[in-house]
């Protein structure tokens, strides 16, 4: 919708357009050219310009903004029409036919011309009020602008009806208003297995890989769009959940979208620039994991420092919030547990997690929380992401623990 619109009661119906004088008599149709509309909005006389794609929708909100409005006595029909939907044709059928009992618009050949929510009068006073012109195909604003002046200077002035005859002037769809939310399953507990989505931003392309629930390595794919893997995916049966394939949806027009303007991309982060932070804040680090989990409410917003290599815990010092991975070898008492220090390789297309002779222990209390599993969860041979406080001997007071078993394996 156009921010020139002047008159807040009209159009009554959102759409593609732009409002010009609300007084003037022709309405200009520019089909799918939408380069069109600026110029031809501006030029005096016309009331509205916009596009259309559709010849049932878009017929639909047509017909309501033009009957709404008794000044509007034209439409100029100009432009490429749709080849599939054929909407400049059709509105030239309804122009000179009108629509059947099934409402279905009479004559006209493009793709489902039905328009089931206009009452049959108003459809009536369409035709009575609108003369429609069929100038399809023409592009040149010249021509245009010489053929709307016409138009202008035989304006039979605003319509009028006989008072007996009821117009309906319906000006929104009927909707049930519905709320967002509910229920979602674990995506890990998709039987089909889980996906790891990276990119590479030197080759352009999606990688996505495949694991199945025992986390052996399935499938692989290369692509450039959002819809042709996601529709790969569906095509070899690989998702089952309704909710997974939104989610993957989601993630891989993430990756698109980064990879058309530059971005980085982390599965299940918010796309950001590739220039990134030494430090990580504990919302935004640990919100998020592979698989499509829920941000959880975190603690007071603080940085963490990214430990990811021996070198770079040799030097941490006591009561420093860090940021570090490991990998369980052994569960030393209730809610401690030791394990090497994992080091993170981040320089490729995915993180690569290599694991260290280095000893590393974690504490966590009730107030501990847990990401992608639970308690449950810490099992000798379990992958760590811990956010927490530095202590002495090599000892991490977890805060937050986030459980990579399903997603990330050592290598």
């Amino acid at each position: 919708m156009s921010a020139n619109k002047s008159n807040a009661s009209w159009p009554v119906m959102p759409g593609t357009y732009q409002v010009g004088d609300p007084k003037g008599p022709v309405a200009v149709c520019a089909l799918t050219s939408e380069r069109l509309i600026g110029p031809l909005v501006k030029l005096p006389g016309v009331a509205i310009a916009g596009m259309v794609y559709t010849a049932n929708l878009g017929i639909t909100r047509i017909i309501v903004n033009l009957t709404s409005n008794p000044a509007i006595r034209f439409l100029l029909i100009c432009g490429k029409d749709s080849a599939l939907f054929r909407p400049g044709q059709s509105l030239i059928a309804l122009s000179e036919h009108g629509v059947d009992d099934q409402h279905r618009i009479v004559e006209a050949v493009g793709y489902d011309p039905v328009l089931p929510s206009i009452d049959p009068k108003q459809v009536a006073q369409f035709r009575s009020q609108i003369e429609v012109l069929d100038w399809t195909g023409e592009e040149d604003v010249e021509v245009l602008q010489e053929r709307i002046k016409s138009l202008a200077i035989r304006n039979p002035g605003v319509f009028t009806t006989d008072e007996k005859e009821a117009i309906v002037s319906r000006s929104e769809e009927d909707f049930v208003s519905i709320r967002p939310g509910g229920q979602r399953e674990p995506l890990l507990y998709d039987p089909k297995g889980y996906f790891v989505i990276t990119i590479d931003p030197g080759e352009k392309e999606i990688l996505l890989k495949h694991y199945l629930p025992d986390h052996t390595p399935a499938h692989e794919m290369h692509g450039r769009g959002a819809t042709p893997m996601l529709l790969g995916l569906l095509r070899d049966g690989l998702v089952t959940q309704l909710s997974h394939s939104g989610y993957l949806g989601e993630e891989l027009a993430k990756a698109q979208t980064a990879l058309q303007f530059g971005l980085r991309y982390d599965q299940d982060r918010p796309l950001r620039p590739r220039e990134s932070p030494a430090s990580a804040t504990l919302p935004e680090a640990i919100g998020f994991e592979k698989q499509g989990t829920t941000p959880l409410q975190a603690p007071p917003k603080r940085s963490f420092v990214e430990v990811y290599t021996v070198k770079q815990l040799e030097s941490v010092a006591p009561n420093t919030d860090i940021d570090l991975f490991l990998s369980v070898t052994d569960l030393l008492r209730e809610r401690v547990l030791g394990g090497i220090f994992v080091e993170p390789d981040m320089t490729g297309a995915s993180r690569v997690l290599r694991g260290t002779s280095q000893r590393i222990e974690i504490e966590w209390t009730a107030a501990s929380r847990f990401v992608m599993g639970g308690a449950e969860d810490l099992v000798v041979g379990a992958i760590l992401r811990v956010f927490g406080k530095f202590d002495e001997n090599n000892l991490v007071h977890g805060e937050q623990i986030i459980v990579l078993t399903r997603v990330e394996k050592l290598t």
